[in-house]
């Protein structure tokens, strides 16, 4: 972090020599936010067709300094987070008043996924959609790998089915491998391993993938990278191997240990994010809803000093809602009904921009507040809808989880036959996902 401080101090005396000058010390929030608005809204005012007509920058040292701001995007990411919005508005502002350069693409990227933290999605897309046209028109191939990263595991991963984006962060790892950008291919390694828990992608593959993008992170020296990835290894591994393996249980606690230890000491609020994330998953899967609970207090702690929150495209959302409902079943705390509001309101407007990704987690949360209010038709209706909105857009996991929430629904209400109908389904579900674990959790529970 020391060597990366340096990097951004020099670079800034660069770009002063160049007449960019941005401020020593970051200015007051308001500001940047009242900078950052007038630079989207100046940016929607163009049409996509004018912008990529726009005049290409053809003085020097203009380019030079975008080259030196765009390394100030990637310095800044991993440290001083607090000048990282001024750095894209300077790049913005620079391509505006002198005409689109190769690195102007990133620029437009980085800001379209900032746009995404503000929940601003429409100007995220178009935003994205400009970073994309620039990027093929002018060839800009080296920058492939940060573009991608930052759209199709940013904007589009909201507006578009989770699965339909894992093709598209592959070819930003293969471009950037082709192009020496090494850096950014891993990054869309690891969105693409994510991403594809998230889609319910087979948890074997999910594994295998890990393994062989591991192996290459560790070869190339992405040590940041190959740890970011670290929570979602531990909960693939946790959900495959079998509860009769007791060394394997043993060695994943182990390896779940060190790695909370290793982020306390280097003080990763973004690994710490990840891993409560990703941990928080697994326990709700496996019904330990304390724990769970408790993941999510940690994280919301965490977030209050964090520069941006991980969203994963309504993922943490939807399951902090089913965690606060299934907390809630348990209690009669107002705690967990004010917490189940504000995730309901979030998951609506997530549902509105991207309904084949969202459609059936807002039916399931209606579910089970239908079935904790005691509207046992509605209750129905739902969970059968969740259940087959869950199928059509091919989130399986998801579709399990729904069946095991009706399966206990309907124990609740007395009707056992067709409580062990969506518990069966649930278990072949949890099979064909690769959770070989919580099929035998289920059926242990079942039997009891």
């Amino acid at each position: 972090e020391n060597k990366l401080e340096d990097a951004i101090q020099l670079t800034f005396s660069v770009l002063s020599q160049l007449d960019v000058h941005l401020p020593s010390t970051p200015p007051d929030k308001s500001v940047v936010m009242n900078d950052w608005m007038d630079m989207t809204r100046t940016l929607q005012k163009v049409s996509y067709d004018e912008f990529l007509n726009f005049r290409e920058m053809s003085d020097t040292k203009n380019i030079t300094a975008m080259k030196f701001l765009h390394l100030l995007i990637l310095y800044t990411y991993f440290a001083k987070q607090e000048y990282l919005p001024i750095v894209i508005i300077r790049s913005v502002q620079l391509t505006l008043q002198h005409g689109v350069c190769k690195e102007s693409c990133v620029a437009l990227a980085s800001c379209s996924y900032f746009l995404c933290e503000f929940q601003d999605f429409k100007g995220a897309e178009y935003i994205g959609g400009l970073s994309i046209g620039i990027l093929e028109k002018l060839k800009a191939q080296e920058h492939l790998s940060q573009v991608y990263i930052c759209t199709f595991g940013g904007i589009f991963g909201w507006i578009r089915k989770l699965g339909l984006n894992l093709e598209h962060l592959l070819v930003g790892y293969q471009m950037g491998m082709q192009t020496g950008d090494i850096q950014h291919a891993m990054f869309n390694a690891s969105s693409y391993i994510k991403n594809s828990f998230f889609s319910g992608l087979n948890l074997r593959e999910v594994e295998r993938n890990i393994e062989k993008f591991g192996k290459e992170m560790t070869e190339y020296n992405q040590k940041a990278v190959y740890k970011s990835m670290l929570p979602v290894k531990q909960a693939v591994s946790d959900l495959i191997f079998s509860a009769q393996d007791t060394l394997l249980m043993a060695k994943n606690s182990l390896v779940q240990n060190a790695l909370f230890q290793q982020v306390v000491e280097e003080n990763s609020p973004v690994g710490a994010s990840d891993i409560y994330i990703f941990c928080g998953i697994v326990a709700y899967i496996y019904n330990h809803y304390e724990l769970a609970a408790d993941l999510v207090r940690k994280r919301h702690e965490l977030e209050k000093i964090m520069s941006r929150r991980s969203l994963w495209s309504g993922v943490t959302a939807f399951y902090d809602g089913l965690i606060f409902l299934a907390m809630a079943h348990n209690s009669s705390e107002f705690e967990w009904s004010s917490k189940i509001s504000n995730v309901m309101s979030n998951v609506k407007k997530f549902e509105q921009i991207g309904k084949s990704n969202n459609e059936h987690k807002l039916l399931l949360l209606e579910a089970e507040i239908k079935s904790r209010m005691g509207e046992k038709d509605n209750a129905l209706k739902k969970y059968q809808l969740a259940i087959a909105a869950a199928e059509k857009n091919g989130f399986i996991h998801e579709q399990a989880i729904a069946n095991e929430r009706a399966a206990e629904f309907f124990l609740r209400n007395g009707d056992s036959s067709r409580a062990a109908h969506h518990y069966g389904e649930a278990q072949s579900l949890f099979l064909k996902w690769g959770a070989q674990r919580k099929v035998d959790d289920l059926l242990m529970s079942i039997a009891l």
